[in-house]
């Protein structure tokens, strides 16, 4: 089976992502950094993750990818052991710029195997839970290890996770979707399609990032206070979970674009009416609409990815899209809201997110990623 596998290496790749506000909050408190130094250490470790795996998965020379993604985890666990007696910014910069080519080494690895699924709507779909369970866990344990241990027990719990990980690859197939497609095949530039899908999956994500780091401020205008925002905002984590449960349940029951089309648009509204309008019931609403539909959006977008092409490339680039766009957003965001204010970026998510749609719907008259391809998950 390559689930278990793939779930180490989703968890290896997508954890720092997810930790990222408190790593940024107890780097400041606990590590003497700026809140500008802060942020450029974890965008630069996402930013460096998701180069690493846009620049292997045009590597078209086929390999072992379970030697490759076993030496991106040990990169990582180096890199994070560093990082745990580093003692200042230009070595935690270092350090964590080690951990991040690790893992974008694991991701490309990872998503070249993905492509081997048979149902991978339903497969990223578990993976993605998996990733939220690991999150929700973390963040509810590590203010409490931070209290006795400082700035060191989140990468303590990286290394934690990366050891973990790292043995859950060994189960890793040798082979990748690379080397099950032609020589020529595989060489050949990403068709119109595929090139379409990755730049509106780039989109979509930029939104995301975007709007992500704006909502403490959305819940601060609709009238709550930090604690009850810190609250809506957990529960939102866990509501997360409903999105990819339904994603796998659902598969391509009700059609890839019909489904894919729909969560999407749904996610866009919900994000505009959540920065638009100040009102308690509104910005409650909206939030429960927009974690519910913002993973299976995800979810969706990765599955078309993979069935573009099955040497793997196309969805190992989207994938490495979803974490630059989500890095890139809040920077993004806090540019232009200071422009513009803070309902702009609800507006700047719309418009991302009907070029995005334009963009699926172009693929879909092409007739794209609808031929299902049944390959053996063993």
């Amino acid at each position: 089976m390559i689930l278990l596998p793939l779930i180490g290496s989703q968890l290896i790749v997508m954890t720092s992502m997810f930790l990222m506000p408190i790593l940024i909050d107890t780097l400041e408190v606990h590590a003497g950094l700026t809140g500008k130094a802060a942020g450029l250490l974890l965008s630069m470790e996402l930013a460096v993750s998701a180069l690493t795996t846009l620049s292997l998965s045009s590597w078209v020379r086929p390999h072992s990818a379970r030697r490759w993604a076993l030496a991106g985890g040990l990169l990582t666990i180096t890199g994070t052991a560093l990082t745990l007696i580093s003692p200042a910014f230009p070595a935690l910069f270092a350090t964590r710029l080690l951990a991040g080519v690790g893992a974008g080494v694991v991701g490309a690895e990872a998503t070249s195997v993905l492509s081997l699924g048979a149902d991978r709507e339903r497969l990223i779909a578990f993976l993605t839970i998996t990733s939220i369970v690991d999150a929700a866990f973390w963040l509810a344990v590590l203010p409490y290890l931070i209290d006795r241990f400082g700035y060191r027990a989140p990468y303590a719990c990286l290394m934690l996770i990366c050891l973990c990980s790292t043995f859950l690859i060994l189960r890793l197939p040798s082979h990748s979707a690379r080397q099950h497609s032609t020589g020529p095949a595989l060489r050949a530039p990403f068709s119109f399609s595929a090139l379409l899908v990755v730049i509106a999956v780039f989109l979509t994500q930029l939104g995301q990032g975007a709007f992500w780091s704006m909502e403490e401020n959305y819940g601060s205008y609709a009238g709550f206070n930090s604690h009850a925002i810190g609250m809506i905002l957990s529960v939102s984590t866990l509501l997360l979970l409903l999105g990819a449960v339904g994603a796998a349940c659902a598969g391509n029951r009700f059609g890839r674009y019909n489904s894919l089309l729909i969560v999407i648009a749904l996610n866009a509204f919900s994000i505009l009416l959540v920065s638009t309008i100040a009102v308690h019931w509104v910005y409650l609403a909206a939030n429960l609409l927009q974690s519910v539909t913002n993973l299976s959006a995800v979810i969706y977008q990765l599955g078309l990815a993979a069935c573009l092409d099955r040497g793997g490339r196309v969805v190992a680039v989207s994938t490495a899209l979803v974490t630059l766009g989500n890095g890139i957003g809040p920077g993004l965001a806090a540019s232009l809201s200071g422009v513009f204010g803070a309902p702009f970026i609800g507006v700047l998510v719309l418009g991302l997110n009907v070029l995005a749609l334009a963009l699926y719907c172009t693929v879909m008259l092409q007739g794209a990623g609808e031929t299902k391809l049944f390959v053996s998950t063993t």
